[in-house]
């Protein structure tokens, strides 16, 4: 066979033909020879033949994809769907998926327990009702989603699914009317059907139907889809929230569609293992060699739908931007207040250019036999900043980004953040440890890579945020950055264009003064001041003052992501172990964290999710100190899921301690 879609089509064939002889002996050399099969190679052979005409009928083509799928069920990769969050179709189908097979599961338990028919009579009619509304969810399936996948030329679940649904309604409806009538054998006879039929179409759904859409239809497609769920209904307990489509950055830029389609192709090109000189001389012709910075991150955007992952575009986009260099090397940004974000951004990159100049020719003259420790120490105090200016950036112009649709610096420049970090930390080691030989022959490849991420802020980043973003985002982002801190550069002055001085208010606002006006006591029917506006909690009573003024003491890091997956809360203490600023509120936990560790955070929401877990405990040596981070699962009171809670703190004192102290020891 000249491969495993041709093996699998004559299989088909053989039994369609009643062969059954030559189709065992071809699915024996598949299990043997076949490692996998992908559903799109599947549903590929099974929609050839229908347009083939090779079943006599519908009837004939069910129960042959029906025996195919019994023997290749293990040969098919399951595919993760998990991305899909709530209220996308995908998201919704997999948790009525999870209703139908606890359906299942219990009418089997009920089926196998004696007497159950006339001691739990109650039951089979509960469970009949809940079969026959399997209904609504093939409803959804057959007027919302196969509408969607026959014009992508997938008619297949149309035409065999559909009728696998009714096969279903059919042995649902007559269930009901058996237990309804209270005909015990019936109902013993017919309900082991249903529930393989119906756990059957579970796996075909989940292993099959959803992975192909999810590959086949697109977000404006999924988005349309959602829009007609309401109508039909669900089997879930609730309705599923609107979903948000990702942002579309198109939507935000004007773009020249001609030129995104150049670019792209050139880079899909290079992708392809096309050599730069001649991708080059395509950039000339076709594009005049230029190309703007939002032209470049709406390009950057679009990496995933060329089937470029985060990690191999981090890998080779210092390869790629060689292609376009020359035109991005004329880009500038000028007259910005001083104050703004960029601005600030700028200048500490005018100051970061200027320590790694004079750092380079330190180097140059260095004597390895004479090393001015003291001097290296400090240049290496100064290159720490760096961290500030990259957390400043991740927390608090990122978030700001992702809400137009631009979340490649939060996954891809992050990483290359945190490649920085790394190598800074590496040499810094190198310099504690006095190995100089090998800091002053090598460091240089830290600088480089520092001034290539100078490059991609100076050359795209920041004027594609400035097209991207408000007077308005960039003054809250600004009113964030202190908190933060500042990179090599004095705290600029606040900035916000929409300020106005107090006085020139006076004349459209009728302020009223009350003259020798005195503070009076908050107090109400005899009740002390912290009664007043409380709010009750499980124990006692506060107010939302008091609650703020808790946390802000509290002696470690909170913050807290709820349901959603998106970050409510974090408290402003004084000494925060990681940095917070309010750019977080509202964004998704997994652009919080860094890409290398995002797998590891949504593993245990995952886990939390599901029940499995309720806490998880990490513990890491960063710069002095020793910290403790836990994470908790929050459920209300009836074991529903309410998000986490993050616990931080160092433990360095807590862990040096030894025997006890009982006595004060203010003296």
């Amino acid at each position: 066979m000249r491969d495993k879609k041709e093996l699998l089509k004559q299989i088909m064939i053989s039994l369609a033909k009643d062969d059954q002889k030559q189709a065992d002996k071809l699915i024996q050399v598949f299990m043997d020879y076949i490692p996998e099969i992908s559903t799109e190679e599947v549903t590929e052979v099974a929609q050839q033949l229908e347009d083939e005409k090779v079943f006599t009928d519908a009837s004939q083509h069910v129960s042959i994809e029906r025996k195919i799928f019994e023997v290749i069920e293990k040969k098919i990769p399951q595919k993760d769907l998990s991305e899909f969050t709530s209220g996308h179709p995908i998201h919704t189908f997999i948790e009525e998926n999870k209703q139908i097979k606890v359906l299942c599961e219990r009418a089997g338990k009920l089926k196998e327990t004696d007497n159950s028919f006339s001691d739990l009579y109650s039951d089979w009619t509960l469970i009949a009702k809940q079969f026959s509304d399997l209904d609504i969810h093939y409803l959804r399936k057959e007027n919302q989603l196969f509408p969607f996948l026959e014009k992508r030329g997938f008619n297949h679940p149309s035409s065999i699914m559909w009728s696998l649904h009714d096969e279903i309604r059919s042995l649902a409806k007559g269930f009901l009317k058996v237990v309804a009538n209270k005909d015990e054998k019936s109902a013993i006879i017919v309900l082991p059907s249903l529930i393989r039929e119906a756990d059957e179409m579970v796996t075909k759904e989940l292993r099959v139907l959803l992975p192909t859409a999810a590959r086949l239809l697109t977000n404006d497609d999924w988005k349309e889809l959602r829009v007609g769920e309401d109508e039909i209904g669900w089997i879930i307990p609730e309705p599923p929230k609107v979903w948000d489509v990702k942002i579309s950055m198109d939507k935000h830029l004007k773009s020249d569609p001609k030129r995104i389609s150049a670019i792209l192709n050139i880079v899909n090109e290079f992708f392809a293992g096309k050599a730069l000189s001649k991708l080059q001389k395509e950039f000339e012709t076709e594009l005049d060699g230029t190309i703007t910075p939002t032209e470049f991150a709406l390009v950057e955007q679009k990496m995933e739908d060329l089937g470029v992952d985060n990690l191999e575009f981090e890998a080779k986009i210092d390869e790629l931007l060689k292609i376009f260099k020359k035109s991005l090397e004329k880009v500038s940004i000028n007259n910005l207040d001083e104050g703004h974000p960029l601005d600030t951004f700028i200048k500490e990159n005018i100051a970061i250019k200027e320590l790694l100049a004079e750092l380079r020719e330190a180097d140059k003259n260095v004597d390895l036999k004479n090393i001015d420790n003291d001097y290296w120490v400090k240049a290496y105090n100064k290159i720490a900043q760096i961290n500030t200016h990259y957390v400043r950036k991740e927390n608090q112009l990122f978030p700001y980004l992702e809400t137009k649709g631009f979340d490649k610096p939060s996954t891809v420049m992050w990483a290359l953040h945190d490649d920085v970090r790394q190598l800074i930390k590496f040499y810094r080691n190198l310099l504690n440890e006095n190995n100089y030989t090998e800091l002053f022959d090598t460091q240089e490849m830290m600088f480089n890579s520092i001034e290539d991420m100078i490059f991609k802020e100076e050359k795209i980043l920041w004027a594609t945020s400035m097209d991207l973003l408000s007077d308005q985002e960039w003054a809250e982002i600004r009113q964030g950055e202190d908190e933060v801190g500042y990179c090599l550069i004095d705290t600029p002055p606040m900035w916000n264009p929409n300020w106005q001085h107090p006085s020139t208010k006076i004349e459209t606002e009728k302020v009223q003064i009350t003259e020798n006006a005195e503070p009076v006591p908050f107090t109400e029917g005899g009740k002390s001041n912290s009664q007043i506006g409380g709010i009750n909690l499980d124990v006692g009573s506060i107010t939302p003052e008091q609650i703020n003024l808790i946390f802000r003491y509290m002696p470690f890091d909170v913050t807290y992501v709820d349901e959603n997956d998106e970050v409510r809360y974090y408290n402003k203490g004084e000494d925060r172990v990681f940095p917070r600023s309010a750019g977080i509120i509202g964004r998704q936990v997994k652009y919080c964290h860094p890409p290398k560790s995002v797998h590891i955070v949504e593993k245990i929401v995952d886990a939390f999710k599901s029940g499995e877990r309720n806490e998880a405990n990490f513990w890491i040596n960063f710069h002095d100190k020793f910290v403790y981070i836990q994470y908790f699962a929050v459920r209300d009171n009836a074991g529903n899921y309410k998000g986490v809670l993050e616990i931080t703190y160092d433990a360095k004192t807590v862990r040096s301690l030894e025997g006890e102290q009982r006595l004060l020891d203010w003296e």
